[in-house]
């Protein structure tokens, strides 16, 4: 079987776009920087520090709460890592996970509106959904100008698509 090419199901446009760049990508930050660009408050967190309690703080993993004036690294670097580093100690797979292989996104629905946006054609393109199953399919294909076909399943056990319905 040949390997999956991104390329070839993903749509030209998008192949075509340029990152969105930051300071942040151009100059490493440390957190102590005023990037005027990010349109962060260089006043700090509207929280008072005699008003953050040290053990929420603590609770917080470590997470300086007075530091929630910054965004967070829009490329997830260090997050990513860690979930790549979990999930390759488990013996199921011979293949490493890699951050450069991993999408993070905010829930599911940024994952499936991400999708569709990036590998379906508005107006040319369908998605297969069986109901019942997940709302945000349906809205997300409706957004992004997608049709839904909508393939019930056989009842129990076997919960198969019903091709021939």
């Amino acid at each position: 079987m040949a390997p999956f090419d991104l390329e070839a199901c993903a749509r030209p446009n998008i192949l075509a776009l340029q990152p969105y760049r930051c300071a942040r990508d151009d100059f490493k930050d440390d957190g102590t920087n005023i990037l005027l660009d990010a349109n962060e408050n260089a006043y700090g967190p509207s929280l008072a520090p005699a008003h953050v309690d040290a053990a929420a703080a603590a609770a917080l993993g470590g997470l300086d709460p007075l530091g929630l004036h910054r965004y967070p690294d829009p490329h997830q670097r260090h997050l990513k890592q860690l979930l790549c580093d979990l999930r390759n100690t488990h013996a199921h797979t011979a293949r490493a996970l890699t951050p450069d292989n991993l999408f993070v996104g905010v829930g599911s629905d940024e994952a499936i509106d991400a999708l569709l946006r990036c590998f379906c054609v508005p107006g040319r393109d369908s998605i297969l959904t069986c109901p019942p199953t997940y709302g945000m399919y349906a809205v997300a294909a409706q957004v992004n100008d997608v049709a839904v076909v909508r393939v019930p399943l056989l009842p129990a056990p076997d919960f198969a698509l019903d091709v021939a319905g």
